[in-house]
């Protein structure tokens, strides 16, 4: 199943880890991202790892595994989808990439913004879990 990974869903398995380590390397999931989540990361980095129980070892040695499940994505390879990915989202600006890339995928985004359901693309780490959890029976 391929999904688009919203900032905060990678922020919070940092922060928190728990369910969503398990799921994150669920072999039937794909992770898509815009290349710009590299970016929003390092940005964030110190205020993630403040929140985080990890070492900063440690922090950095996730981060790194995780990164190499996620695809990211080129600007240049979904751009066409900017316009309608604005449309929907009007004045949310901050995740017309994701929502962008999620079209261009015909996919999903993972995530807990309100407005990513409000406009059908959205999908909860609940119902991400129970998809994955069908595919295996």
């Amino acid at each position: 199943m391929k999904v688009v990974l919203d900032s905060n869903i990678l922020f919070r398995i940092l922060i928190s880890g728990d369910e969503l380590i398990n799921l994150l390397f669920d072999k039937d999931l794909e992770l898509f991202a815009p290349e710009r989540l590299r970016e929003e990361f390092v940005n964030n980095k110190l205020e993630i790892l403040s929140k985080s129980k990890l070492s900063e070892d440690e922090f950095n040695e996730l981060a790194s595994i995780i990164f190499e499940i996620i695809r990211f994505v080129p600007l240049d390879k979904y751009k066409e989808f900017l316009v309608k990915a604005k449309e929907l989202l009007k004045e949310h600006v901050k995740d017309i990439e994701f929502v962008a890339l999620a079209l261009k995928l015909n996919c999903l985004v993972w995530t807990y913004e309100s407005l990513f359901f409000d406009v059908n693309l959205g999908i909860s780490t609940k119902e991400l879990s129970t998809k994955l959890n069908k595919f295996k029976l």
